[in-house]
């Protein structure tokens, strides 16, 4: 097996994992929770794979302009997602639209990560759950943890969710090894049918709510805008689905490795010290070691009922697929 790290996520992208609008599930779970809503094979199928990654394509825009639009889409792709189903046009683009649906943060996937677990505590997502637990976990048992973020509990929770949802696409991975090859058949879609649907549903009003910021776009200019960070998500999916393939040791060295290099910032970005190399490298290792074993006997556990709820959803709210 190859034994070589694989850097596939920019400075970007890993900011990201600790900002405010992070994600729920991961990308590689969400995919998953796709595949087993499928209405059908091949291309069709990888289309409703990747629809379902889709409304997280926003989430990584940390530069002006982008800043600026930032929570705004995360607020159209994950409340305003009818748009995209209203936005078809073809019927080829149902499956896309189909999986971009089962995503929402309102009836949706996202729904039990970040609100209402399926099979922990109601009233609390899954996510939130586990990591109040590793976060609690870190605060008694590793010093160095504690004087670190011990004074900033919104921080340390912050960083432990993140934990939590990178841990569970290696637990995923273990689960399902099939999962990362059907991410790198992205590759072979001959149109992007996603990033067509985005641009029908959120372009016109990504620029009128442009005008309200410093960086007013035309139409045009919105169009191309969300086009050309779809194309860069879409990139980072495929990459994404190579990482998953390899030995479970070296996923967790990447994605150590990535993390040590989003400390750097986002640490810094929050006003607290970095800790040198070889602690911030034991910290991660713990971090995940403990993360593992919160989520291992249970993660699939709350992805299966994640499924059951949202195929109901599905159903309930009339979005089926009608033809292609």
């Amino acid at each position: 097996m190859k034994k070589k790290f694989f850097a596939f996520v920019s400075v970007g992208l890993m900011v990201a994992m600790l900002s405010g609008s992070a994600t729920a599930w991961e990308r590689g779970t969400h995919a998953f929770i796709a595949d087993a809503l499928k209405k059908s094979g091949g291309p069709y199928n990888i289309e409703e794979m990747y629809g379902a990654m889709a409304p997280d394509a926003f989430n990584y825009l940390f530069t002006e302009p982008g800043l600026s639009y930032r929570d705004y889409l995360y607020d159209q792709t994950h409340h305003s997602f009818m748009k995209v189903r209203n936005a078809v046009r073809w019927g080829y683009e149902k499956s896309s639209a189909y999986g971009f649906l089962s995503h929402n943060d309102t009836w949706g996937a996202d729904s039990t990560a970040h609100r209402a677990s399926r099979t922990l505590l109601p009233d609390e997502g899954y996510v939130i759950t586990k990591a109040k637990m590793l976060n609690a976990w870190l605060m008694t048992y590793v010093p160095e943890y504690a004087a670190l973020l011990g004074g900033y509990p919104d921080v340390a929770v912050e960083i432990c969710h993140n934990i939590i949802e990178a841990a569970g696409d290696i637990v995923l991975a273990r689960y399902d090894s099939s999962v990362g090859a059907k991410l790198e058949e992205i590759a072979l879609l001959p149109k992007p049918h996603m990033q067509n649907l985005m641009v029908r549903a959120y372009a016109k009003d990504l620029s009128d709510f442009s005008a309200l910021t410093s960086y007013p776009m035309s139409r045009v200019e919105a169009e191309q805008f969300i086009r050309a960070v779809e194309t860069d998500f879409r990139m980072s999916c495929i990459s994404y689905g190579y990482l998953l393939q390899q030995d479970e040791a070296v996923i967790l060295a990447n994605v150590i490795e990535q993390f040590k290099q989003l400390a750097q910032v986002y640490l810094l970005s929050v006003g607290l010290p970095v800790p040198d190399d070889p602690t911030l490298t034991a910290l991660l290792q713990v971090a995940f070691q403990v993360a593992d074993s919160l989520i291992a006997d249970d993660y699939m556990n709350e992805i299966q009922a994640t499924i059951h709820m949202v195929k109901k959803n599905m159903v309930k709210r009339s979005i089926v697929k009608k033809g292609r």
